[in-house]
Protein backbone atom coordinates (compact mmCIF):
# COMPACT_ATOMS: atom_id res chain seq x y z
CA UNK A 1 0.00 0.00 0.00
CA UNK A 2 1.44 3.30 -0.31
CA UNK A 3 -0.30 7.36 -0.53
CA UNK A 4 0.41 10.01 -2.29
CA UNK A 5 -1.37 13.37 -0.35
CA UNK A 6 -1.19 16.14 0.62
CA UNK A 7 -3.67 16.92 2.94
CA UNK A 8 -6.52 15.23 1.15
CA UNK A 9 -4.86 15.76 -2.19
CA UNK A 10 -3.63 13.02 -4.27
CA UNK A 11 -1.73 14.95 -7.00
CA UNK A 12 -0.69 18.95 -7.64
CA UNK A 13 -4.03 20.67 -7.98
CA UNK A 14 -5.10 24.47 -8.51
CA UNK A 15 -4.73 26.11 -4.86
CA UNK A 16 -2.29 23.77 -2.94
CA UNK A 17 1.25 23.92 -4.23
CA UNK A 18 2.76 21.75 -1.79
CA UNK A 19 2.73 18.12 -2.11
CA UNK A 20 3.77 15.14 -0.48
CA UNK A 21 4.87 11.79 -1.73
CA UNK A 22 5.18 8.75 0.21
CA UNK A 23 4.96 5.61 -2.00
CA UNK A 24 6.87 2.14 -1.89
CA UNK A 25 9.62 1.75 -3.99
CA UNK A 26 12.45 -0.32 -4.91
CA UNK A 27 16.66 0.55 -4.47
CA UNK A 28 18.48 -1.17 -7.06
CA UNK A 29 22.38 -0.33 -5.50
CA UNK A 30 26.01 -1.06 -7.12
CA UNK A 31 29.10 -0.45 -5.87
CA UNK A 32 32.88 0.15 -7.48
CA UNK A 33 31.34 2.88 -10.06
CA UNK A 34 28.62 0.92 -10.92
CA UNK A 35 30.49 -2.57 -11.56
CA UNK A 36 29.19 -4.43 -9.07
CA UNK A 37 25.72 -4.92 -8.04
CA UNK A 38 25.00 -5.16 -4.42
CA UNK A 39 21.49 -5.90 -4.66
CA UNK A 40 17.79 -5.00 -4.93
CA UNK A 41 15.71 -3.75 -2.35
CA UNK A 42 12.23 -2.85 -1.08
CA UNK A 43 12.48 1.26 -0.29
CA UNK A 44 10.28 4.08 1.14
CA UNK A 45 11.22 7.22 0.34
CA UNK A 46 9.49 11.12 0.82
CA UNK A 47 9.24 13.89 -1.80
CA UNK A 48 7.79 17.20 -0.79
CA UNK A 49 7.66 19.10 -3.90
CA UNK A 50 6.48 23.00 -4.21
CA UNK A 51 5.11 23.14 -7.88
CA UNK A 52 5.00 26.67 -8.01
CA UNK A 53 8.39 27.30 -6.29
CA UNK A 54 9.72 24.59 -8.21
CA UNK A 55 11.22 23.47 -4.90
CA UNK A 56 11.55 19.90 -3.40
CA UNK A 57 12.79 18.17 -0.16
CA UNK A 58 13.43 14.35 -0.33
CA UNK A 59 14.10 11.88 2.08
CA UNK A 60 15.84 8.96 0.96
CA UNK A 61 16.16 5.85 2.71
CA UNK A 62 18.73 3.03 1.57
CA UNK A 63 20.46 0.06 3.09
CA UNK A 64 24.51 -0.63 3.26
CA UNK A 65 27.19 -2.68 5.14
CA UNK A 66 26.03 -0.62 8.56
CA UNK A 67 22.41 -0.95 8.66
CA UNK A 68 19.69 1.37 7.41
CA UNK A 69 20.30 4.98 6.50
CA UNK A 70 18.81 8.13 5.20
CA UNK A 71 20.15 10.71 2.94
CA UNK A 72 18.61 14.10 3.49
CA UNK A 73 18.56 16.54 0.52
CA UNK A 74 16.78 19.91 1.36
CA UNK A 75 17.62 22.05 -1.64
CA UNK A 76 15.87 20.05 -4.59
CA UNK A 77 15.16 21.83 -7.87
CA UNK A 78 12.21 20.65 -9.71
CA UNK A 79 12.06 21.71 -13.01
CA UNK A 80 9.03 21.30 -14.94
CA UNK A 81 9.02 19.63 -18.47
CA UNK A 82 5.58 19.10 -19.34
CA UNK A 83 2.12 18.69 -17.07
CA UNK A 84 2.31 17.11 -13.99
CA UNK A 85 5.51 15.71 -14.75
CA UNK A 86 8.92 17.18 -12.90
CA UNK A 87 12.70 16.67 -13.19
CA UNK A 88 14.83 16.92 -9.89
CA UNK A 89 18.34 18.19 -9.52
CA UNK A 90 20.22 19.14 -6.30
CA UNK A 91 23.01 22.31 -7.07
CA UNK A 92 24.83 20.97 -3.50
CA UNK A 93 24.19 17.11 -4.13
CA UNK A 94 24.96 16.86 -7.81
CA UNK A 95 25.02 13.37 -8.28
CA UNK A 96 21.07 13.39 -7.52
CA UNK A 97 18.77 12.99 -10.59
CA UNK A 98 15.47 11.94 -11.25
CA UNK A 99 11.95 12.72 -12.07
CA UNK A 100 8.37 12.69 -10.84
CA UNK A 101 5.61 11.90 -12.65
CA UNK A 102 2.08 12.23 -11.67
CA UNK A 103 0.47 11.35 -14.91
CA UNK A 104 1.70 7.67 -14.55
CA UNK A 105 2.40 7.80 -10.44
CA UNK A 106 5.96 6.88 -11.39
CA UNK A 107 9.17 8.60 -9.46
CA UNK A 108 12.48 7.91 -9.52
CA UNK A 109 15.91 9.04 -7.79
CA UNK A 110 19.39 8.74 -8.73
CA UNK A 111 22.17 9.49 -6.63
CA UNK A 112 25.66 7.94 -4.85
CA UNK A 113 26.34 7.83 -1.64
CA UNK A 114 28.86 9.01 0.27
CA UNK A 115 30.28 5.98 1.05
CA UNK A 116 30.12 4.89 -3.04
CA UNK A 117 26.94 3.01 -3.18
CA UNK A 118 24.63 3.98 -6.61
CA UNK A 119 21.46 3.97 -6.21
CA UNK A 120 18.31 3.30 -7.93
CA UNK A 121 14.90 4.00 -6.49
CA UNK A 122 12.15 3.31 -8.06
CA UNK A 123 8.56 2.93 -8.00
CA UNK A 124 8.26 -0.54 -8.46
CA UNK A 125 6.44 -0.34 -11.94
CA UNK A 126 9.38 -0.29 -14.38
CA UNK A 127 7.19 1.79 -17.27
CA UNK A 128 8.30 1.84 -21.22
CA UNK A 129 6.12 3.73 -23.37
CA UNK A 130 8.12 5.03 -26.25
CA UNK A 131 8.72 1.03 -27.27
CA UNK A 132 8.69 0.08 -31.26
CA UNK A 133 7.30 -3.67 -31.57
CA UNK A 134 7.40 -5.75 -34.72
CA UNK A 135 5.34 -9.41 -34.82
CA UNK A 136 6.50 -12.40 -37.08
CA UNK A 137 4.33 -15.32 -37.68
CA UNK A 138 5.59 -18.72 -38.23
CA UNK A 139 4.58 -19.17 -41.59
CA UNK A 140 5.67 -15.40 -42.86
CA UNK A 141 2.45 -14.40 -44.56
CA UNK A 142 1.73 -11.27 -41.96
CA UNK A 143 3.74 -8.74 -40.58
CA UNK A 144 3.17 -5.73 -38.51
CA UNK A 145 4.71 -2.89 -36.42
CA UNK A 146 3.74 -0.93 -33.79
CA UNK A 147 5.23 1.88 -31.76
CA UNK A 148 2.15 2.01 -29.28
CA UNK A 149 3.20 -1.33 -27.53
CA UNK A 150 3.37 -0.90 -23.56
CA UNK A 151 5.82 -2.85 -21.72
CA UNK A 152 5.70 -3.06 -17.49
CA UNK A 153 7.61 -4.78 -14.79
CA UNK A 154 6.32 -5.14 -11.57
CA UNK A 155 9.22 -5.57 -9.58
CA UNK A 156 8.83 -7.76 -6.48
CA UNK A 157 12.68 -7.43 -4.83
CA UNK A 158 12.86 -10.17 -1.75
CA UNK A 159 11.83 -12.42 -4.54
CA UNK A 160 13.69 -11.19 -7.21
CA UNK A 161 10.94 -11.92 -9.69
CA UNK A 162 9.02 -9.24 -12.05
CA UNK A 163 5.06 -9.35 -13.31
CA UNK A 164 5.48 -8.91 -16.69
CA UNK A 165 2.94 -7.06 -18.76
CA UNK A 166 2.47 -6.47 -22.38
CA UNK A 167 -0.14 -4.77 -24.41
CA UNK A 168 -2.06 -3.29 -26.33
CA UNK A 169 -1.06 -5.28 -29.30
CA UNK A 170 -2.01 -7.62 -32.32
CA UNK A 171 -1.91 -10.58 -33.65
CA UNK A 172 -3.44 -9.93 -37.04
CA UNK A 173 -2.64 -13.98 -37.74
CA UNK A 174 -5.11 -14.87 -35.16
CA UNK A 175 -7.15 -12.26 -35.27
CA UNK A 176 -7.10 -11.10 -31.94
CA UNK A 177 -6.57 -7.36 -30.53
CA UNK A 178 -5.34 -8.20 -27.12
CA UNK A 179 -5.29 -5.46 -24.37
CA UNK A 180 -2.87 -6.97 -22.44
CA UNK A 181 -0.95 -10.16 -22.40
CA UNK A 182 0.59 -10.90 -18.43
CA UNK A 183 2.99 -13.57 -16.81
CA UNK A 184 3.62 -13.45 -13.07
CA UNK A 185 6.34 -13.97 -10.73
CA UNK A 186 9.00 -14.38 -13.47
CA UNK A 187 12.13 -14.84 -12.28
CA UNK A 188 15.04 -11.92 -12.84
CA UNK A 189 18.62 -12.24 -13.28
CA UNK A 190 20.27 -8.78 -11.87
CA UNK A 191 23.36 -7.30 -14.12
CA UNK A 192 25.45 -4.07 -13.27
CA UNK A 193 22.89 -1.76 -14.97
CA UNK A 194 19.16 -3.32 -14.11
CA UNK A 195 17.94 -7.01 -14.86
CA UNK A 196 17.74 -9.60 -17.66
CA UNK A 197 14.85 -12.50 -18.12
CA UNK A 198 15.19 -15.54 -19.88
CA UNK A 199 12.13 -17.88 -19.65
CA UNK A 200 10.57 -20.58 -21.34
CA UNK A 201 6.48 -21.82 -21.72
CA UNK A 202 5.61 -18.93 -19.22
CA UNK A 203 1.74 -18.98 -18.29
CA UNK A 204 0.48 -15.77 -19.28
CA UNK A 205 -3.56 -14.15 -18.77
CA UNK A 206 -4.12 -12.15 -21.63
CA UNK A 207 -7.51 -10.17 -22.28
CA UNK A 208 -8.53 -9.46 -25.78
CA UNK A 209 -11.44 -7.73 -27.70
CA UNK A 210 -13.66 -10.06 -29.30
CA UNK A 211 -16.41 -9.25 -31.92
CA UNK A 212 -19.21 -11.18 -33.39
CA UNK A 213 -21.49 -9.90 -36.02
CA UNK A 214 -24.55 -11.10 -33.51
CA UNK A 215 -23.52 -9.74 -30.43
CA UNK A 216 -20.94 -6.74 -31.00
CA UNK A 217 -17.83 -6.26 -29.16
CA UNK A 218 -16.81 -8.30 -26.08
CA UNK A 219 -13.75 -8.59 -23.98
CA UNK A 220 -12.53 -11.90 -23.73
CA UNK A 221 -9.78 -13.89 -21.46
CA UNK A 222 -7.53 -16.56 -22.58
CA UNK A 223 -4.71 -18.33 -21.55
CA UNK A 224 -3.73 -20.06 -24.63
CA UNK A 225 -1.00 -17.37 -25.30
CA UNK A 226 1.74 -18.36 -23.39
CA UNK A 227 4.84 -16.73 -23.49
CA UNK A 228 6.71 -19.80 -25.24
CA UNK A 229 10.04 -17.90 -24.96
CA UNK A 230 10.66 -14.48 -23.23
CA UNK A 231 14.17 -12.57 -23.26
CA UNK A 232 14.92 -9.28 -22.00
CA UNK A 233 17.42 -6.97 -20.86
CA UNK A 234 15.88 -3.88 -18.74
CA UNK A 235 18.39 -1.25 -18.68
CA UNK A 236 17.95 0.83 -15.58
CA UNK A 237 20.60 3.12 -15.76
CA UNK A 238 19.71 4.41 -19.36
CA UNK A 239 16.00 3.49 -19.04
CA UNK A 240 16.49 1.56 -22.38
CA UNK A 241 14.69 -1.99 -23.53
CA UNK A 242 15.34 -4.83 -25.90
CA UNK A 243 13.03 -7.92 -26.01
CA UNK A 244 12.01 -10.82 -28.10
CA UNK A 245 9.72 -13.40 -27.63
CA UNK A 246 7.12 -15.77 -28.66
CA UNK A 247 3.58 -15.32 -27.78
CA UNK A 248 1.43 -19.10 -28.24
CA UNK A 249 3.53 -20.14 -30.82
CA UNK A 250 2.82 -19.15 -34.15
CA UNK A 251 3.81 -15.24 -33.41
CA UNK A 252 7.58 -13.59 -32.68
CA UNK A 253 7.81 -9.77 -31.22
CA UNK A 254 10.83 -7.77 -31.05
CA UNK A 255 11.10 -4.57 -29.46
CA UNK A 256 13.35 -1.65 -28.40
CA UNK A 257 12.52 1.14 -26.18
CA UNK A 258 12.73 3.88 -23.69
CA UNK A 259 10.79 4.75 -20.56
CA UNK A 260 9.76 8.48 -22.26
Amino acid sequence: MGTVSCGNEDEPRHGSSVTTVTYPMFNFITSNGGNTVVGIFDAQNELVLDTINHKATLKLNYTDSQGSKQLSIDDAIATPKRDKYYELSSPTYRSLKGYADFNQLSFRYSYTTTGGLHVISMTPEVFFLKTKSTVTYDDTTKASSSEAVMYQFDIIPGAKTANVTVGPIVHEKDVKHFNFIKSYSVPITLTPSGFTITGTNLATKAQYISYDFSTGSSVKETDQYPFKTFNATVDLINGSLTANFMMGGSATVTATGTTY
